[in-house]
């Protein structure tokens, strides 16, 4: 399961304790609502609660074992990788019964292109022949997943990438330009993260690329001007289909609300107008068959007939739906 809990720092006390005012309750009643119901083994968390890299009172890990343990939830085990140098963690929560997780970072130390990610690496973002400097500001998490039901180890990398939106004043030149350099941002991350997915089928691995993606084929004029999306960045390239990863969630479809399916929503800046928007993403290798034939889930309460009876706390869990996808 993929779910970016909006804010879910939010809802913790600086000893990691779960804050008790009235909107943390609700919130984390909510969050907690929601994984009861869906019920899945393995959790990828982005916009997950803090750790502090300085004072190290705030502890991502400490946090989302209070919120299990309070909460009763079988997920009661968490993990982080590198800290980011904010207050939203990429994490992972999980059921220490059916599976156990280690950080696994690859990469090369002092690379150029694809040291581990919390290094600074080059890349070319637009093409022009020229590489820049970039930096992951949130360091994706991998993980080796080991299973209690004796099947084969896989691996996970839960990624949480720029942001596209801009939350500043400004004119549509700089609008233009600020919609350009995030863009390159995120190209250069996802290109990043390709990489370490192109090092792993070298080595013959399984593995599953969750997160929020903060894109999608098709998403918007921008991807239009670079002939691509991010997410078509990290599924690989259609003349090398050994290479190719699966995507579960399948063609998405452009309607009057925007995209469907949709796991979030967000206002155009000039039109004033609600576009749903799939940014939220689970993207496999060929050696992650699913369990059932099915493929991934949006739980979008106002597009999946599953999701409907759990409207109302999907809504106050986040701003964002959940993405589910069950694996043999």
């Amino acid at each position: 399961m993929s779910y970016n809990i909006e804010w879910f720092d939010d809802c913790f006390e600086d000893d990691n304790s779960l804050k008790t005012t009235p909107e943390a309750t609700s919130k984390l009643d909510a969050v907690a609502a929601v994984l009861t119901a869906i019920d899945p083994d393995l959790i990828g968390v982005t916009e997950g609660p803090n750790t502090t890299t300085t004072t190290g009172e705030r502890d991502t890990v400490a946090a989302l074992k209070n919120f299990a343990a309070a909460k009763g939830l079988r997920q009661a085990d968490a993990m982080i990788g590198f800290p980011s140098a904010g207050r939203q963690e990429i994490a992972a929560m999980f059921d220490p019964n059916v599976c156990s997780l280690a950080h696994d970072p690859g990469g090369r130390t002092g690379h150029k292109t694809n040291p581990p990610f919390n290094e600074a690496f080059q890349a070319d973002s637009d093409a022009d022949g020229i590489k820049e400097l970039y930096k992951h500001y949130r360091p994706p998490l991998e993980a080796r997943v080991s299973r209690a039901d004796g099947g084969a180890d896989f691996w996970v990398l839960v990624a949480h990438a720029k942001s596209k939106g801009i939350f500043s004043a400004m004119d549509r030149v700089h609008f233009e330009r600020a919609s350009d350099r995030n863009r390159r941002k995120l190209f250069a991350e996802c290109s990043s993260i390709r990489l370490r997915v192109d090092d792993w089928l070298n080595e013959g691995r399984s593995f599953v690329v969750m997160g929020d993606i903060n894109d999608g084929p098709g998403f918007d004029y921008y991807e239009s001007r670079f002939g691509r999306s991010a997410v078509e960045l990290i599924l690989g390239d259609v003349f090398d289909l050994d290479g190719m990863l699966r995507y579960p969630i399948g063609r998405p479809k452009f309607g009057r609300y925007g995209w469907e399916p949709s796991t979030a929503r967000f206002t155009d800046s000039f039109t004033g107008d609600k576009v749903n928007a799939l940014i939220d993403h689970i993207i496999v290798s060929a050696g992650i068959a699913p369990s059932n034939g099915d493929g991934a889930l949006v739980w979008n309460p106002f597009q999946l007939d599953a999701a409907r009876p759990h409207k109302q706390v999907l809504l106050d869990a986040s701003d964002h739906f959940p993405v589910t996808y069950d694996i043999a």
